[in-house]
């Protein structure tokens, strides 16, 4: 059963016991709601219940197992210790958040908590189907997808309807906004493709098609400028199920699109929610750092409140981006998954997938914490923070392969007790910290969250005074490419200090070489080298006639694209850059490639950065070979910037 009295757990207990909640000052009218509110308070915001005002600091996954079917075995599962009885084990878990000062019971927890505990809790609603590739974002304006949210909001959110411990709603998680994922992955795939796949008939394919006419001015012409579509009338764009961006502008009806997915999204979502539950809140829908602006701005319009899941490896939380989403919602912020995981484990977790969020050791992890923490508490638009997750994963991988250290106790239930000294503190502190704090409103600054903006470089006003060399013989690589379709590259050093390249494009997308800076240039803190005032890069290369390659560059805090955290040193945010393949000619080449007509690397790199090559930290530049062309050798002399 629900608990549905305020009296089991007094609010006067709760503020000595767990709760580390506050009064409302006396200027300000008391609310004596029995369910949960947002208000603003001194221009700060809080949740509020009765004649209290409180933060949500909660845990993510408390269970009392891991659902996985470990490949060895080895996993979190405490029932036995309890004899199966999950009451024993649920009154345990909640006296453990409260000693850690935890206010809430987060998401994907155990249903006995949030049915029986006198904690507060949020929900995750599963709105929208799942299908092949993530389809919980198609179609949205079909009839059958209105009735499924109904269906799902009837049976998952009318039962809530009276629980006074429930504070809200998230509705889905990580939606794929981009595409197919909830970060970009692929410049060909966008909510727009999806859409364009639909059959003539389906009610979205006749939405989009629309929204092409009008975004275009009914120019067909203008539409193919931009986009690769078999179709020569907007008449016979019904009929095609196929379209590909085929330049960089192509993007702003990408942006666009995804406004109007979202608007109906969230209209649907909300207007469901509140034929069923008008007490409690809707809290967002848990953006993987975040989305497109017009989907943001389509949130704040039906939500209560925004949720965000927000790794940040280096502790350092990012006060300008999440500012942003408050500025341009105007709703407060939750952070809804947050953590690090440490090589030094006594889980045996590998931390081989799922978000790059690694340090060394426990010590990092309380480190990390500390910071990241009293910044959130700080701002005066949050709400709180909910930790990803209570136990660790399972060494050989749950569900989806990750095998994580992200969690407060390991698989044998065994507290880490240096991080979870720094929590109990900053949360026992989380009240004063947000009331306490100086720091103003954000106001919206349209650069921080742009989605579209032309690629520039950073420095170029002040051109280098002679060319650096960047790599050479001396310089460490890193081979990759298509293995399975018979890439490859051999190196070998030459008596002519140069780097003798053995090079098989294969039949797949082709190989690379990535060359790390020269020792002498490696002068920032990370590795990374300082080449302001580049404007080229130059490759000196004895190639046979007709071999094609091009160059990238990374900067630093750069990785693969769903690592969700990209923070590198100094103004670099991890993006990744390449140029157009030139064809090389038989003998010595020194082959010029111009930074300023680079475009951001579609399958590797920071695929929401600033746009901006970042040469105060260039972490490495790379060769690319692609597909589509014989095996060769060839001989590096070196890569230069000038």
């Amino acid at each position: 059963m629900h608990i549905t009295r305020f009296s089991v757990f007094t609010l006067a207990a709760a503020s000595v016991i767990w709760f580390t909640g506050c009064q409302i000052p006396k200027e300000s009218p008391p609310s004596m709601t029995t369910y949960v509110q947002i208000r603003k308070i001194d221009h700060r915001y809080w949740f509020v219940r009765g004649n209290e005002r409180f933060l949500s600091l909660g845990v993510d996954v408390v269970a009392a197992q891991d659902q996985t079917q470990a490949k060895d075995g080895r996993r979190y599962n405490v029932l036995p210790k309890y004899h199966n009885d999950v009451a024993a084990w649920a009154r345990d878990a909640e006296a453990r958040l409260k000693s850690w000062n935890f206010t809430t019971v987060a998401a994907w927890s155990h249903e006995y908590l949030y049915e029986h505990t006198p904690m507060y809790h949020t929900r995750v609603v599963w709105f929208g189907p799942w299908g092949q590739n993530d389809s919980r974002l198609i179609d949205v304006f079909s009839e059958s997808y209105a009735q499924d949210i109904e269906k799902t909001a009837r049976e998952q959110v009318a039962p809530q309807a009276t629980n006074e411990y429930l504070i809200g709603y998230f509705v889905n998680n990580e939606l794929p906004w981009y595409g197919e994922r909830g970060w970009p992955t692929s410049p060909n795939i966008s909510l727009l493709s999806r859409y364009m796949e639909l059959p003539e008939t389906a009610a979205g394919k006749s939405q989009a098609v629309e929204f092409l006419r009008t975004f275009y001015s009914n120019r067909i012409d203008e539409l193919k400028a931009e986009w690769e579509v078999d179709a020569d009338s907007f008449d016979e764009l019904k009929a095609a199920r196929q379209i590909l961006p085929i330049v960089y502008p192509s993007r702003k009806a990408v942006i666009a699109w995804s406004g109007v997915v979202a608007e109906q999204y969230y209209k649907l979502c909300a207007e469901a929610i509140r034929r069923h539950d008008s007490n409690h809140l809707i809290l967002g829908s848990r953006f993987a750092e975040r989305a497109y602006e017009p989907v943001m701005k389509a949130c704040g319009k039906y939500a209560d409140a925004i949720s965000v899941n927000h790794y940040r490896k280096t502790g350092i939380f990012d006060t300008n981006q999440v500012g942003a989403i408050f500025a341009l919602t105007g709703k407060p912020v939750m952070i809804t998954e947050f953590s690090w995981r440490a090589m030094e484990n006594s889980s045996g977790c590998p931390n081989s997938k799922g978000a790059d969020v690694t340090v060394a050791t426990q010590e990092d992890r309380t480190r990390a914490f500390r910071s990241y923490s009293g910044a959130v508490l700080s701002q005066p638009y949050m709400l709180g923070y909910d930790w990803f997750m209570y136990h660790d994963q399972p060494p050989t991988g749950r569900f989806d392969g990750e095998d994580c250290n992200y969690g407060l106790v390991d698989i044998y239930d065994r507290p880490y007790s240096n991080l979870l000294a720094a929590i109990t503190e900053i949360n026992g502190q989380a009240n004063a910290i947000h009331e306490q704090s100086s720091v103003p409103l954000p106001a919206y600054d349209p650069l921080v969250l742009a989605d579209y903006r032309e690629i520039s470089v950073r420095g170029i006003e002040k051109p280098l005074p002679h060319p650096i060399v960047f790599a050479d013989a001396e310089s460490p690589t890193f081979i990759w490419g298509d293995l399975a379709q018979g890439a490859s590259i051999e190196v070998e050093p030459t008596d002519q200090s140069s780097l003798r390249l053995d090079v098989k494009p294969g039949s797949g997308w082709g190989c690379g070489i990535t060359f790390n800076p020269l020792s002498a240039l490696a002068s920032n803190p990370d590795g990374s080298a300082n080449l302001l005032g580049a404007t080229q890069v130059v490759v000196e290369i004895l190639a046979p006639d007709g071999v094609r390659m091009a160059v990238g560059l990374n900067e630093s805090g750069n990785g693969p694209i769903e690592s969700q955290t990209f923070r590198g040193f100094g103004f670099a945010d991890g993006e990744s850059y390449a140029t157009a393949p030139a064809t090389l000619t038989n003998g010595w080449n020194q082959t010029i490639f111009r930074l300023q007509v680079m475009e951001t690397s579609t399958g590797y790199g920071n695929q929401r950065g600033n746009k901006v090559v970042d040469l105060d930290a260039l972490a490495s530049i790379h060769l690319f070979f692609p597909s589509g062309q014989k095996p060769f050798v060839a001989e590096l002399k070196s890569i230069r910037v000038e």
